[in-house]
């Protein structure tokens, strides 16, 4: 086995068809881990990154473990984050479940492939926004001696399909007999023609519900927008995507942006018109179509990804899961400094607080 180094984009094509098959074989194989997102990233948000890594171990021809790493402009020197991460608020794509993507469990031949590769790059510190405490990436910069911050993110909600009486099922079950009824259609997206009109009327509901005068909505973003118009495609292309409209005749109600990764179909994004009467909730019945086809393709979970209690899919769904976000540190010293001015300015927010709750208190 060896270890390889790719920081140019050249690089990066060459090993497209390595990496779609390391991503077929991976056992925490993961859309925000995809060829197509990775690249579709680095070409989106160019202008805010100094230097990428990606770190591949190889199994003669063949990539058996990859972590795709970049600098963020701005930062110290050393630190890195995980490609798909780190990009302006306003933009945040929201990669989930960051990790090695790789075909096996973390070795000795392994940690000490990926210890060299680590101090070639000159990694210092790592910024990982969203993983799960049992992730590999853990593991690895565990036993690679890393000391390490961790903040609660929220929970990944996600429902098996398995399970034959759910909570969503139940809920949604009146509504699903009164859209029959009122001859409520739907319809999956199968087509580029169809794609970029099933977006847009996606987009517009989107921007209804949300968009403020001081508060743009998230498609405002022109790079936001760019991102989703490129990936779209990509996933339509691959026959990883799920966009399914609900329909009254002509007029679209509500559309759900989905995406098969791994061996899950996860929800991603939705447009729905609140003003459409009578109420038969056709975000929930949409969430029961993309359900019914998770498993038709026999994939294991339908998963809402990430968020904060309290949140409604603790109210239809029946797992979930404690994300965290981790920064690692090489250095002892910069681990406790950056403790230390956490700690200061959690007593400075808190002391805040407490002063304006006295002022308004008067």
């Amino acid at each position: 086995m060896e270890a390889r180094i790719l920081d140019s984009e050249q690089q990066i094509v060459d090993i497209k068809e390595s990496w779609q098959k390391l991503y077929k074989h991976a056992i925490n194989s993961n859309v925000f881990l995809s060829y197509d997102w990775i690249t579709t990233w680095l070409n989106v948000f160019k202008n805010h990154v100094t230097a990428f890594s990606i770190i591949s171990i190889w199994d003669l021809d063949e990539i058996i473990c990859l972590i795709p790493l970049y600098k963020r402009v701005g930062d110290s020197t050393g630190t890195f984050w995980f490609i798909g991460s780190g990009e302006p608020e306003a933009a945040e794509v929201c990669s989930e479940g960051l990790d090695m993507l790789s075909v096996s469990s973390f070795n000795s031949e392994l940690s000490q492939l990926l210890t060299e590769a680590i101090d070639t790059i000159g990694l210092k510190k790592l910024v990982v926004t969203n993983c799960s405490k049992d992730s590999q990436i853990k593991s690895v910069f565990d036993q690679l001696g890393y000391r390490y911050l961790k903040e609660f993110r929220g929970n990944r909600y996600f429902i098996d399909t398995l399970d034959s009486e759910t909570k969503l099922e139940k809920k949604t079950a009146r509504y699903v007999k009164a859209a029959e009824k009122l001859g409520i259609t739907y319809h999956s997206v199968n087509s580029i023609s169809d794609l970029a009109r099933t977006f847009d009327e996606l987009k517009h509901l989107h921007n209804i519900k949300w968009r403020q005068p001081a508060h743009p909505s998230i498609f405002d973003n022109t790079s936001f927008n760019r991102f989703h118009t490129s990936i779209l495609q990509a996933l339509l292309v691959s026959e990883k995507l799920s966009l399914i409209a609900v329909k009254k005749g002509e007029q679209t109600i509500a559309v759900n942006y989905s995406i098969i990764s791994g061996n899950d179909l996860v929800f991603y994004q939705s447009g729905v018109d609140t003003s459409f009467k009578p109420n038969i909730s056709p975000g929930m019945l949409l969430h029961c179509a993309q359900l019914r086809h998770a498993r038709t393709l026999k994939l294991k979970y339908y998963d809402f990804l990430l968020s904060k209690p309290p949140t409604y899919k603790e109210g239809i769904t029946e797992h979930s899961q404690p994300i965290y976000g981790f920064t690692f540190h090489k250095s002892s010293f910069t681990f406790f400094f950056q403790c230390w001015r956490n700690a200061i300015m959690k007593i400075l927010s808190n002391l805040r607080v407490q002063f304006l709750g006295e002022r308004h208190g008067k």
